[in-house]
């Protein structure tokens, strides 16, 4: 094939266009371009520095963070979606190997965190999820059985709702139905190769008040809320990164507002060993963070409430064509509770999936 030189004014020499695909060794690669406006963040004048909010250090941790998933092997081909944009008809599919040997439904996710739940069009999965919470003179336990359809490649619907077996907190109890969520998720961004999948979604879901803000403890908002967040990660053959923010916006109701609330979750995963379409064994670990605002009960503010906990731990993930079996513990590691609430210890889940 004839190697014409890139009309980037940037190029070096080693530019060359293969395939009708303008490639640069150096110098035209958009990655470059990322990389180099995070170094710049980071070394720029102390003066600039000062003028940013804390908060920037989230958007950093997300740009390193995108910009390690969207680097790809030299000359390997590739696959691109960016919402309506496609860089080729046909999607690649990875090779079955690793992380990659079994479908998209079927390939490790993370056990506390929310969201990557983008799956091949038409799937339907159906999990019943129980957790613990516990802490000293407080448990919480629930369950959870959900359904997830996949209405395209790139937006799937997820319907949960959730029971508390019994809830305690000091000398009080409860149980019930608590809220239901409908929830969409959308891809933002993909990039494919045959090794590695790097994804951006879109999550967005609504609870409905079928639980009791009156109870103690809750079992629900008492009122509509929302969520909005994003997730992203990495797969690899043999490793998983993932990352994922979000907010939680319960409304009013009757004098009644529980305090808004922020998720934040990183994590990683390597794979054990696999069979190719027969089944999936990894390790995972994962950090997540919750942090929430006062409520405010019948329109007094409860001082007792909100805060900020951190959890890590790890968890094991097993799945076959149709079954997905996950469980873990994680230890709280942070808990800085407002005012006189009791102390967190540690949670843990069991998630039990099968597709149809």
């Amino acid at each position: 094939m004839i190697q014409q030189k890139c009309i980037h004014p940037t190029a070096r020499p080693e530019c060359f266009t293969e395939y009708n695909v303008v490639k640069c060794i150096e110098g035209c690669d958009k990655i470059k371009l990322l990389l180099y406006c995070i170094l710049r963040y980071i070394f720029e004048d102390k003066n600039t520095q000062d003028e940013r909010r804390e908060n920037n250090k989230f958007y950093l941790i997300f740009l390193c963070f995108i910009s390690f998933s969207l680097v790809a092997k030299k000359n390997e081909k590739e696959y691109t979606s960016f919402f309506w944009y496609a860089s080729d008809k046909d999607p690649i599919k990875q090779l079955h190997i690793g992380n990659f040997a079994l479908p998209s439904s079927q390939q490790p996710g993370p056990l506390v965190g929310f969201g990557q739940n983008i799956i091949d069009k038409g799937d339907l999965q159906i999990f019943l999820y129980g957790d613990q919470l516990k802490g000293k003179q407080r448990s919480f336990n629930e369950v959870a059985p959900s359904i997830l359809y996949a209405i395209t490649d790139y937006l799937s619907l997820f319907v949960e709702q959730s029971v508390a077996v019994k809830f305690r907190e000091d000398l009080f109890t409860s149980h019930g139905i608590e809220d239901l969520i409908a929830q969409v998720e959308g891809t933002f961004y993909e990039r494919d190769t045959l090794h590695t999948q790097s994804q951006i979604t879109l999550v967005g879901n609504i609870g409905f008040p079928t639980g009791s803000a009156l109870k103690i403890p809750p079992t629900g908002f008492g009122a509509v809320s929302f969520f909005l967040g994003f997730t992203a990660f990495c797969m690899k053959t043999d490793w998983y990164y993932f990352t994922a923010m979000a907010g939680v916006f319960p409304t009013s109701h009757k004098t009644t507002q529980f305090g808004k609330q922020f998720l934040y979750q990183f994590g990683l995963s390597k794979n054990i060993a696999y069979k190719a379409d027969g089944w999936i064994l990894n390790w995972m670990v994962e950090l997540d963070g919750f942090y929430s605002q006062r409520n405010k009960i019948l329109g007094c503010m409860d001082l007792n409430s909100g805060g900020n906990f951190i959890l890590l731990g790890p968890s094991l993930w097993f799945s076959t064509q149709r079954f997905i079996l996950q469980g873990g513990i994680s230890a709280v590691i942070f808990d800085h509770s407002f005012k006189n609430q009791f102390k967190n210890s540690y949670f843990a889940a069991v998630d039990v999936g099968w597709k149809f």
